[in-house]
């Protein structure tokens, strides 16, 4: 089998226009490959996914003989500091074990794993999961350790990331524990935390029991050596919320797979579901472990061998505790996912803010759409769709922005993909921060050179059409990064070549979002277990510019901004304010519902203005606020904004429209002529 197409076979398979051609190019017959789910005629979304699947070919050796487990990606070179096939992590775990199961159920028929060895290894798999989440050094509370270590004898957690200065006072005493960790820090193998008695190990050059630090020649002998490397090499068990959830969805949707009508009367498979659904309920504990009562949030980790959970310091001594707090962002189906199976309060949907941005298009158009940390196709979308965000109109019309948005970005910055947390391309770096600045909520600068490929198949089944004429036109360049064992992760534009480095995770999700079987997987699980929705919006059309709304203006910087009524509208105007706002005002007891449905604001405005509303009575961490630009028009321009389907959009009492520049005054002189919310029907 040819590795890479040439430029010139690409052409010619491009002119000829078929599936067929490709697969005889890769000694493949056609009939082999089936995505019941995949439209006929998007010949190239068959084209991208009979590739990807090619990493499933058992001679690669991308999964592990012992557990079963992917290995984290293709790439084992040393030199260039790249070990992906010595440890696996838990989405790409939990990935395989969806995928398995969707080949079983008829989703994603191959020449390279069979139905019935699909099942054989979901049986594998199932049993590692057991054992390992039974396993301390592994496991706590049901939730596993986020990387895992892949030997021949079984799997071992990740090195500790942080030393305690009482573990080696425990094994010295107090004056040469003194001494041994003064030296460490003056050796630069630990740095220390602002509050003293923690330090973060840095494992770089010269670091290991080969290089120790002239220092403590001295004063140590080999055992002590020998401790010291023990205390600082120790492994832990490091519980993030993020991984796990996406295991137990994924697990979840493997039982949904198994479900599928085609085989759910299996005695084989009936275990199997069983089996699986034991490893999902034993996790029970880990997660009320994780979730924090007095803020009704998710806490971002554990680190269970320590008993701390995962934070960062704040340069004053202060821990300060991560939250899943953010809404818009890789894990919230997982979230949503978890909050229902273990019927946790909805305070940990609800207390997830979001801020939404207007995007301006290459048409001059403005969409607006939930903004993510950085940017990226990979946190509006997730690994895949599967909580029903497609059936709802809020979430469909935010998710359908979203992917345009993607598209016409790289359209005009002709990228062969969408920006994406993923490998650069810049050596071995891997970064979250590529995106698109303009729907970020991070003003750091953003990487936009490096597109990579797996986020297309999520985008697929937001916009199928769209994702199939973007593969058309970009062809050539995204089949250049074919290979034996599927795509390439990306490429990199500013040096002009492919990024050639391969995860199971991102594969993985290339091809699941893809074949589109993620969202029927979990309704069958769900149904199964007579798991409801988490909550019922409610929401009922309101006019912000009836009469019962009250406008009131007010000015923190001390100038004067007014809001007056003129008929059916609301003039806002000011002459010279640098800080002005204005909050409107609801007589309804409790406040209204703004939950899956749209704003719709009809205006006239004298010059460029931007705002930022905020909606009171939601979360309080990160509030949900939503960034309005105007336009300088004197005829009538209408804004849409598509609202979400969440709990966070219940109660909300007020809006607070801010209107700000931080270096000089400004005009305002603003009509708003519509301002309604109209719920989804």
């Amino acid at each position: 089998m040819r590795t890479v197409f040439s430029a010139l076979a690409l052409t010619i398979l491009f002119v000829a226009g078929s599936v067929q051609a490709l697969l005889a190019e890769v000694d493949v017959p056609p009939s082999e490959f089936r995505f019941p789910l995949i439209s006929p005629r998007h010949e190239n979304m068959q084209r991208l996914l009979i590739n990807a699947m090619g990493y499933l070919q058992p001679g690669h050796g991308l999964v592990d003989p012992v557990s079963g487990y992917p290995v984290e990606g293709w790439n084992q070179e040393p030199e260039r500091g790249l070990y992906l096939r010595s440890f696996t992590q838990l989405t790409a775990i939990g990935e395989q074990l969806e995928l398995l199961a969707s080949i079983a159920a008829g989703y994603a028929d191959n020449p390279y794993v069979s139905r019935a060895q699909a099942l054989s290894q979901i049986e594998r798999m199932a049993s590692s999961l057991l054992i390992d989440q039974s396993d301390p050094t592994l496991s706590a509370g049901g939730l596993l350790g986020n990387f895992l270590g892949l030997e021949a004898t079984g799997r071992i957690g990740p090195l500790s990331e942080e030393v305690r200065k009482h573990q080696f006072v425990e094994l010295f005493g107090d004056e040469r524990a003194n001494q041994i960790w003064t030296a460490l820090i003056a050796d630069g193998w630990i740095v220390p935390l602002p509050e003293g008695s923690y330090a973060t190990i840095t494992r770089k050059e010269n670091y290991g029991d080969t290089f120790f630090p002239d220092e403590l020649a001295s004063i140590i002998d080999s055992d002590a050596r020998a401790r010291i490397m023990a205390v600082l090499d120790a492994r832990v068990v490091q519980i993030i919320f993020g991984d796990n959830a996406n295991l137990t969805a994924s697990v979840a949707k493997a039982i949904g797979a198994l479900l599928h009508p085609s085989i759910a009367d299996d005695p084989e498979v009936a275990g199997l579901r069983n089996k699986l659904e034991r490893f999902i309920a034993h996790q029970d504990a880990g997660y009320r472990q994780l979730y924090d009562e007095s803020s009704g949030t998710f806490y971002f980790g554990w680190n269970a061998t320590h008993d701390r959970y995962t934070g960062w310091n704040d340069g004053n001594g202060n821990w300060i505790i991560g939250h899943m707090d953010y809404f818009v962002n890789e894990f919230r189906g997982p979230l949503t996912f978890v909050a229902q199976r273990f019927a946790l309060p909805t305070d940990v949907i609800k207390n997830n803010g979001f801020k939404i941005k207007p995007y301006r298009m290459a048409d001059g158009r403005d969409v607006y759409s939930l903004a993510t940390w950085n940017g990226s196709a990979f946190e509006s979308l997730g690994l895949s769709l599967f909580m029903g965000e497609l059936d709802a109109p809020g979430w469909r019309e935010n998710l359908q922005n979203s992917v345009d948005i993607q598209l016409d970005f790289s359209r005009r910055h002709k990228l062969p993909g969408l920006l994406s947390e993923a490998y650069s391309g810049n050596g071995v770096e891997y970064t979250g921060n590529i995106g698109i600045a303009e729907v970020a909520v991070t003003n750091l600068p953003r990487i936009t050179d490096a597109p990579s490929l797996y986020m297309l198949g999520p985008a697929y089944a937001v916009a199928p059409d769209s994702i199939e004429q973007f593969l058309a036109d970009n062809r050539e360049q995204i089949e250049g990064l074919f290979t034996n064992h599927g795509p390439w992760e990306g490429y990199n534009t500013t040096l002009d070549k492919p990024t050639e480095v391969q995860t199971a995770a991102h594969t993985l999700a290339l091809i699941l979002g893809g074949i589109g079987s993620a969202g029927q997987n979990m309704q069958r699980y769900l149904a199964w277990k007579g798991i409801g929705p988490p909550f019922d919006p409610t929401g009922i059309a309101v006019n912000f510019l009836g009469e019962s709304v009250r406008w009131i203006p007010s000015n923190p910087s001390g100038n004067s901004i007014a809001a007056s009524r003129t008929g059916n509208a609301v003039h806002i105007s000011a002459n010279a304010v640098r800080r002005g706002a204005v909050t409107v005002q609801f007589a309804q007891a409790g406040g209204i519902d703004l939950s899956n449905g749209a704003l719709l604001i009809r205006y006239r405005s004298s010059q460029p203005l931007t705002a930022v509303m905020t909606l009171v009575g939601g979360p309080t961490i990160f509030q949900n606020e939503i960034f309005l630009r105007f336009d300088l028009t004197d005829v009538e321009k209408d804004i849409r904004i598509p609202m979400p389907e969440t709990p966070a959009l219940e109660g909300v009492s007020e809006l607070v429209i801010r209107f700000e520049d931080e270096h000089k005054p400004f005009a305002v002189d603003l009509a708003l002529t519509r301002f309604e919310f109209v719920p989804a029907q």
